[in-house]
């Protein structure tokens, strides 16, 4: 028998696991010098997409493959946008968001003819692993058991991209591209296709998060059910300092925070209150750092006045 402390440990890896994908690619492209702020929007018609898919094909695989194909082509349109046609990019993400919103809930009425959200019997989910082996491990078998795949990649990626950032001459290559990029086309380095590369690993995987949130929670699609987790992941890439290991405990906060406010929605509160929780969380993280720069500040401003 299961733990309470456990399912709800449960929870918040399975909450965690769309932020931390889109933050692992937000990273990316903030380390290679773009501002992305897509996130919101790609996951949003990624998870879409992905619910249409898997109504008409009853087909898991097929789906997560359109979901993120989807968040590939909404990364294009942005790279083309800004890169190719020198759009701003704070104005062509904050647009593209707005216009995805209201395109799904269009696409919403001419495909399924309703309004608001589509459930069916016909839209297959992402299948959990149920390991015996996974379940037969104190702890941590009731902690990772019943989860999507997805769940364990997101966290094995950040990983992943931490060797890469900083272990790997691709790597070294997007710093650079970030930090000082003329002085990288300058080497021989290839400014614009490094940032390419890093916009499509960042289409990639928003769409990806889009799949989990539609098909890995509860197999449905709602209008606006990505509910901010874009503009979360963003606040955990600037929160994180292009430290992808700093950024999974940061998700895991947002997370952690995400997965109360699911519990508390049961003790009766006000709906909105609880809601308001991984914003809240997203509001301390705030206070906490611009307190800990506060500090350093007092510390080297009374330094120097010793000295």
């Amino acid at each position: 028998m299961r733990m309470p402390e456990l399912l709800i440990l449960g929870a918040i890896i399975r909450m965690t696991a769309p932020i931390l994908l889109a933050g692992t690619g937000a990273l990316y492209n903030d380390r290679a010098g773009v501002t992305n702020i897509t996130l919101e929007g790609s996951m949003l018609l990624s998870a879409f997409f992905s619910v249409v898919c898997s109504y008409f094909t009853h087909n898991w695989v097929l789906s997560v493959i359109i979901g993120i194909a989807v968040g590939i082509i909404v990364s294009l349109i942005f790279y083309l946008a800004t890169s190719v046609l020198g759009g701003d990019e704070l104005v062509v993400g904050f647009a593209m968001n707005v216009l995805i919103d209201g395109l799904s809930i269009f696409l919403l009425k001419q495909i399924f003819h309703r309004s608001g959200s589509i459930v069916s019997d016909k839209i297959a989910g992402i299948p959990l692993i149920k390991s015996q082996m996974l379940a037969s491990i104190p702890v941590i078998g009731d902690l990772l058991n019943n989860q999507t795949w997805i769940v364990y990649f997101s966290f094995i990626c950040a990983i992943l991209t931490y060797i890469v950032l900083y272990h790997t001459p691709f790597g070294l290559k997007i710093l650079a591209c970030g930090e000082k990029p003329q002085a990288a086309a300058t080497v021989g380095i290839n400014v614009n296709r490094i940032r390419f590369i890093c916009n499509l690993i960042n289409g990639a995987l928003c769409g990806l998060a889009g799949t989990q949130i539609s098909l890995g929670f509860l197999n449905l699609f709602t209008q606006g059910m990505t509910v901010g987790r874009g503009f979360i992941a963003l606040g955990s890439v600037i929160f994180a300092r292009g430290n992808p290991l700093r950024l999974i405990a940061i998700t895991l906060f947002f997370g952690t925070a995400e997965a109360i406010s699911n519990k508390v929605q049961l003790m009766q509160f006000p709906s909105e209150l609880v809601l308001m929780l991984p914003y809240l969380a997203v509001v301390i993280l705030t206070l906490i750092r611009v307190d800990h720069f506060k500090r350093i500040k007092i510390v080297k401003d009374v330094s120097e006045q010793a000295n």
